[in-house]
């Protein structure tokens, strides 16, 4: 692992660090880019194989089988943070303890998890009376098979933590990327073919459960299988792991509260558009996705510096990120908002485009909102304060749930969206007023933070959203409308190039571009 703490003018050591955030960089973006390609591909076809109500089922069987993968996301992240501490203060015992510990601790998840799923599949029909009765049954047998297969992957998250940790997330890539495609073509091949949900969900589970065995593939070739035993497993280092992780769980059941229950609330209470909705929250995840791929590189570099225990320059860091992340997000959010109708025109059809786009317009201003705030998460994650940062999200859910089930009565399904763009109106202020002042392993000036590095970037993007605002009011034609919006995003990145960032900055900007152009140029050689 490069030395992170290393200044900027210590040539070899900067060098090194940028190619290994370059490196993860690529990787994360590859899976990511696989995820956009199995959205961009996938629920045009189901849209259009299946009927409504049965794509509504089967996304909401996903979504069921997602809860299991909240908590797998929580424990990559805390895992991927110990290690990368561990690493930095060479304490290779501490590590293979903490390792095989938390492992057994997830093993004994699985099994709960899998309990779990039984216990919902029994009562699938009375959660949801919606579900047409032709296909319960054989929805009953696609979550048995989801589920379990997720329960089944749960303990393999201490390796895939492993690996994030020591910044190697190329193995994540081909891994996951790999599970992914087999799955979506599987999920694909078995709709077209009129097979059913449970085969469908038999794919799904195959590529779920290929990543796993990846992992296992590369862990034995590693020269580490020692860190994880049996006699290494201890009471202090898996109750260090399990309180760790309470905090997380807290923050990971506020997202469920906030996102994971949108679809089952639609399904409930305005079943007819369950299916617009999945394609609304489709859209909105083609945001979050290489927005995390991103910032999920920063995680070991800011554990890694935590270990220094300055909170000063952990505000620095916080900072810093925010304004990359904040720009980064405006540069993915405006093409999707200001083509979304056009867009989902071509990609499911004019039934689809009529009803999931203002769904889904309000879906990623919302994204937006909450996201702002991912890199202080993370940054108060890798300090290990993120137990004080549980009351914003929390109240953030409660607000959210309460919104869209009150709403979602009056307006449809679009109260769900409009309960969650409220949900994270409020989640970004408690944020600022109730967990910043409380992390104080992060020193940081919430003001400047707020308007120079958050407010700056919209600012300076105000212009071409306002140009785009009245092309579209006026009605330009498509083709002549999307290059608009084409031209106004690139205008937009040589403004945030130009002018948000510093000298020094675009110095190393045009490094770590050309440290990523050389890996990928290898990666084609080879």
């Amino acid at each position: 692992m490069p030395d992170f703490s290393a200044p900027a003018s210590d040539g070899p050591a900067r060098s090194a660090f940028l190619r290994v955030l370059a490196r993860n960089a690529i990787a994360n973006l590859s899976q990511s880019g696989a995820a956009w390609l199995i959205l961009l591909f996938l629920p045009p076809l189901l849209v259009r194989v299946l009927d409504r109500q049965t794509y509504a089922t089967w996304m909401l069987l996903l979504q069921l089988g997602a809860y299991i993968t909240l908590i797998d996301t929580g424990v990559q992240a805390a895992v991927a943070r110990f290690v990368a501490r561990a690493e930095g203060l060479g304490d290779q015992d501490y590590m293979g303890n903490f390792l095989s510990s938390a492992g057994a601790v997830l093993g004994i998840a699985g099994v709960l998890a899998a309990a779990a799923v039984l216990l919902l599949t029994w009562q699938l029909p009375n959660l949801f009376r919606s579900i047409p009765g032709p296909i319960l049954s054989d929805a009953r047998r696609a979550l048995i098979i989801l589920g379990w297969s997720l329960a089944a992957a749960l303990p393999f998250s201490t390796l895939a933590g492993f690996f994030r940790g020591f910044l190697r997330n190329e193995v994540l890539a081909l891994s996951v990327v790999g599970g992914k495609f087999l799955g979506a073509a599987g999920i694909a091949w078995a709709a077209y073919h009129h097979q059913g949900l449970a085969a469908m969900a038999a794919w799904s589970a195959a590529g779920t459960l290929a990543a796993p065995a990846a992992y296992l593939v590369v862990w034995r070739r590693s020269g580490r299988t020692a860190l994880i035993a049996l006699k290494r497993i201890t009471f202090h280092a898996a109750r260090e792991f399990v309180v760790f992780c309470s905090a997380m769980m807290v923050a990971q059941f506020a997202t469920l509260l906030i996102t994971g229950l949108d679809m089952p609330i639609v399904v409930v209470f305005d079943f007819h558009a369950a299916a617009y909705y999945a394609v609304a929250t489709t859209i909105s995840n083609m945001l979050i996705a290489p927005q995390g791929a991103i910032l999920n590189v920063m995680l070991p570099v800011a554990a890694n510096l935590s270990a220094q225990n300055s909170p000063e320059r952990m505000g620095m860091a916080l900072r810093k990120i925010t304004r990359y992340a904040t720009a980064i997000l405006i540069l993915l959010a405006l093409p999707l908002l200001f083509g979304m109708s056009a867009f989902l025109l071509i990609w499911v059809g004019g039934a689809y485009a009529l009803h999931a786009a203002p769904l889904a317009e309000l879906l990623v201003v919302a994204q937006c909102i909450r996201l702002t705030m991912q890199p202080y998460a993370i940054v108060g994650l890798s300090v290990g304060q993120q137990q004080r940062m549980l009351i914003s999200p929390f109240v953030e859910g409660v607000i959210n749930l309460i919104c869209s089930i009150v709403l979602v009565r009056q307006l449809g399904a679009i109260g769900v969206a409009l309960g969650t763009l409220i949900g994270a109106i409020f989640g970004i202020v408690l944020h600022f007023f109730n967990s910043m002042p409380r992390t104080d392993a992060i020193l940081v000036s919430r003001r400047a933070l707020l308007f120079q590095d958050m407010g700056r970037p919209i600012l300076l993007a105000l212009p071409i959203i306002l140009l785009l605002s009245i092309a579209r009011f006026c009605g330009l034609r498509e083709i002549p409308y999307l290059a608009l919006v084409g031209v106004g995003n690139i205008a937009v990145a040589f403004t945030f190039f130009s002018c948000l960032l510093k000298k020094q900055e675009r110095e190393e900007a045009l490094n770590f571009y050309k440290h990523v152009q050389n890996s990928i140029l290898k990666k084609l050689r080879f």
